[in-house]
């Protein structure tokens, strides 16, 4: 369990939930951008979500945590954040429409 401390606050999250976190935040600030994100957190011992609003100027950092609970490392939100991190990295392409929108328009190599 890691205390996610964020935003003056501090979130009760799981270990792997924390890495990618922090890994998606990493990849949001290196383009630019910002996202919302949903995590599972514990609330007076109880499992909740919380929504994060991340982007590049995010100041996040973790510290061990005293409270457990095995339902905050969800595989379901890593997933999603890994997904996350993959759909910054993928190429946009311009597709057929893009020449009748513009049909001025010369490629230059």
């Amino acid at each position: 369990m890691r205390e996610l401390h964020y935003g003056g606050g501090i979130l009760i999250v799981g270990l792997d939930v924390c890495t990618a976190v922090f890994d998606y935040a990493l990849a949001l600030a290196r383009v630019g951008r910002s996202d919302l994100i949903n995590v599972p957190v514990l609330v007076n011992g109880s499992v909740a979500d919380s929504n994060i609003l991340l982007g590049p100027s995010t100041q996040i950092f973790c510290t061990p945590a005293s409270e457990t609970a095995d339902e905050l490392d969800d595989s379901e939100t890593i997933r999603d954040l890994r997904e996350r991190i993959a759909s910054l990295h993928r190429p946009i392409s311009a597709g057929a429409v893009d020449s009748v929108v513009y049909p001025d328009f010369e490629f230059e190599y």
